[in-house]
């Protein structure tokens, strides 16, 4: 379905997504859920991780073998246990329905056309029990646009644990098919304690900036509810002009 490929990048996500902003809203939502929780996109369990360690019960989903591998290897290390299932969720299909769904991380943009994202509501819905929750955290369209210009930019050096440090590169611009597509390059290079270059990877994305109106027309036409919808992670009022998140509490109601 043309989701994005990070096995080859694989080894150095923990490296440049060490985010926590989200960690505290995850755990506090997900106990509220009386059955067993599933996590779409979960990547090397970032956000999965936490819950479990929070006494929740946890499937977890994602498209990548190579994250989903690193993510096991964590669980084996910690002691901690989940299902893990390599697939897109365009085509999601599990043996069982769940209580609540979630989408950490804004990565429901990775899917870019508007039929595909159709798909996966449908298989997410399907997925869900009865009154079930679905939380799909999206990007906030305007603030977010402004930041794509066309320029290649260094957004931030990483220490390495053997020294040496980690260089990510980023270039942002419009898709000249779809002006809500971003195409961005990712240039990671990884430099030794003597400054030397030892390796440079190109990691190619496309994510897809949807509008407010847009997406809840395509839940709702996909049997959600909203139940609620907040600008950031505090529960704040969603504000078009300068929340940095649209977080999206759906209900399945049919």
């Amino acid at each position: 379905m043309g989701i994005n490929d990070y096995d080859h990048i694989a080894n150095l996500y923990d490296i440049y997504v060490p985010a926590t902003f989200d960690i505290d809203f995850f755990v506090e939502e997900t106990a509220k859920s009386k059955g067993e929780v599933l996590e779409l996109m979960s990547g090397t369990g970032r956000v999965s991780i936490p819950l479990l360690e929070a006494g929740i019960k946890l499937t977890c989903v994602d498209i990548s073998a190579d994250l989903n591998a690193i993510f096991r290897n964590k669980l084996n290390q910690m002691g901690l246990k989940a299902d893990i299932y390599q697939m897109d969720i365009c085509e999601l299909d599990l043996p069982k329905k769940f209580d609540m769904i979630i989408i950490p991380f804004h990565s429901f943009a990775h899917i870019t056309s508007p039929e595909n994202q159709h798909k996966a509501l449908e298989r997410i819905h399907k997925h869900l029990s009865p009154g079930g929750t679905f939380i799909c955290t999206l990007g906030n369209p305007a603030p977010r646009k402004r930041a794509v210009n066309g320029q290649l930019r260094l957004f931030r050096r990483y220490p390495l644990d053997q020294g040496g440090s980690l260089l990510l590169w980023i270039m942002e611009d419009f898709s000249p098919k779809d002006d809500q597509v971003v195409e961005a390059l990712q240039f990671f290079e990884e430099y030794g304690v003597d400054g030397s270059l030892k390796s440079k990877r190109l990691l190619e994305l496309h994510f897809r900036l949807s509008g407010r109106d847009e997406f809840e027309e395509l839940a709702k036409s996909t049997g959600f509810h909203v139940k609620a919808f907040y600008g950031d992670y505090t529960h704040a009022p969603f504000n078009e002009e300068s929340s940095p998140f649209m977080i999206w509490m759906l209900e399945a109601v049919n």
